[in-house]
């Protein structure tokens, strides 16, 4: 009898769990698919305005382009001198200096002439950490806050947007290379249409590449599988992931590594929420949130063509750090904005978005361990067959390899930034090592972030040591070309 009872259990969870890894495999292969369709169409039918437009348009907002620092001396000068050579009309950059215990602000007053700014600060938004001086390049398109740290980044950001004058905000990581005509990409949707709020862009790791005054020349795959793995994470993710879920005006993360908004709607949220672990997703609900309270036309837009080069964790210990805090920060997020899910109040985002993530992107992993175990024991024990168990197998890891398989087919149809042959078979075998052995790893980290947001311990940023870009050759920063701002 007991036997029986087992063996109905059993079969009972195991068909659930089918359904479950159905509906998540099949909603994202539907995001995917949106999101291909959107890629090709940027590749093979140019915009209706093209890059040279946009930079000649007298309408053309200015960008101030704030990037929060703290011990980035590796690194630094060469984001900025990126950020330099960056094709657009008007840039200006906000360095912030968050309490660097290294090299950081040595680094960039050395390579730039930096010199003490008289310039005042605007009231607005709040920040705890103290700010302690100001100091301007020469030509007065580099601005470097320096202030004490409370060791948050969303801390720093707001710091940068009591500086930053121009009508666009675009935020990116130290450790981040923006491709020459990024700024005239992401820009482009603000310029045709004025109800766009924020606009992302793609991120790929900068691990493996290879960087010539300010710009990346040459793109392999990193030899390192920690980093490997994250290449298709981030493709997954962002290339067509992002792109299809803008596509249906349900975007819900704009990467904090690489993301522009219109000023004035930032402030209208007080900012970046400096307690949230996520605060880049969480910027982007609260602005959605507030134009649809208020009942005004807004949108948020995705493109594909930019990229922002960012050095993603090359250690698993750092790696670890940072999907915990992931994971912790999506359930605070969640919490935090949990009158909006089901909520037909705010459309796509809070019927279909923000239901997905809280039902298989934050509880994804414990659904997943403990259907798991129960049909893998089921089958072993013989209390449901081989086949129902292959089915669900198929259903939870299949779909999975066949969307990280098309989302690589996808970019290299699309970009085809992979050259040699060698690192495309590289990226197709990262996909299966990343399905069959990372995923278990990272689904232990996500269950640690879940279990820290759902009993509320204390929000953990950790920190993550950079080893800077590999240079082509070594040269004198001072000495390179600069673009006209």
């Amino acid at each position: 009898m007991m036997l029986d009872v087992l063996s109905h259990v059993t079969y009972w969870v195991t068909w659930v769990l089918i359904v479950y890894y159905g509906m998540y495999n099949g909603i994202f292969l539907v995001v995917l698919l949106r999101g291909a369709l959107e890629v090709s169409r940027e590749v093979n039918w140019p915009s209706s305005m093209s890059l040279s437009e946009i930079f000649a348009n007298p309408l053309t907002p200015g960008i101030s382009v704030i990037v929060p620092a703290h011990n980035e001396e590796s690194g630094i000068v060469d984001a900025v001198l990126a950020l330099r050579n960056l094709r657009y009309p008007l840039t200006r950059i906000i360095v912030v200096d968050d309490g660097s215990t290294d090299a950081t602000f040595e680094k960039l007053k050395e390579n730039f002439d930096l010199r003490l700014s008289p310039r005042e600060l605007a009231n607005a938004p709040h920040h705890e950490g103290k700010i302690i001086d100001l100091w301007a390049s020469r030509s007065g398109d580099l601005t470097v806050v320096r202030k004490e740290s409370v060791r948050l980044r969303s801390d720093a950001v707001n710091a940068g947007l009591r500086v930053a004058d121009q009508e666009i905000v675009c935020m990116i990581d130290a450790d981040s290379l923006l491709e020459r005509d990024a700024l005239l990409h992401i820009a482009a949707p603000f310029v045709a249409d004025p109800t766009v709020l924020g606009v992302g862009g793609v991120i790929r790791p900068a691990n493996g590449v290879t960087v010539s005054r300010g710009a990346v020349t040459k793109v392999e795959m990193p030899k390192k599988w920690v980093e490997r793995i994250q290449v298709v994470e981030y493709l997954r993710a962002f290339l067509v992931g992002r792109t299809g879920w803008a596509s249906i005006k349900g975007l819900m993360i704009i990467s904090g590594a690489f993301g522009a908004f219109r000023r004035d709607a930032v402030l209208e949220v007080g900012g970046l929420d400096a307690t949230s672990l996520a605060e880049d997703a969480d910027l982007v609900v609260s602005i959605t949130k507030k134009a649809r309270d208020e009942k005004r036309p807004y949108r948020i837009a995705f493109v594909a063509e930019p990229v922002c080069w960012t050095e993603v964790p090359n250690t698993f210990k750092a790696l670890s750090t940072q999907r915990r805090r992931w994971s912790q920060g999506l359930g605070e997020l969640i919490a935090k904005q949990r009158k909006m899910i089901l909520n037909p109040r705010y459309g796509v985002l809070g019927m279909l978005t923000l239901p997905y993530f809280v039902l298989f992107e934050f509880y994804g992993p414990i659904f997943g361990v403990i259907g798991a175990f129960i049909a893998l024991a089921g089958a072993i024990t013989g209390l449901i067959t081989w086949q129902l168990f292959a089915l669900a197998f198929f259903v939870s890891v299949g779909l999975s390899l066949i969307s990280s398989l098309a989302a690589v087919l996808i970019e290299e149809n699309a970009y085809h930034r992979y050259s040699r042959l060698r690192d495309v078979i590289t990226l197709l075998l990262t996909t299966l090592a990343e399905l069959m052995g990372f995923h278990l790893v990272h689904t232990w980290w996500r269950l640690q972030g879940v279990y820290r947001a759902l009993f509320k311990r204390p929000s953990e940023w950790g920190t993550i040591a950079r080893s800077g870009f590999d240079q082509e050759q070594s040269e004198n920063p001072a000495a390179r070309p600069q673009s006209q701002s």
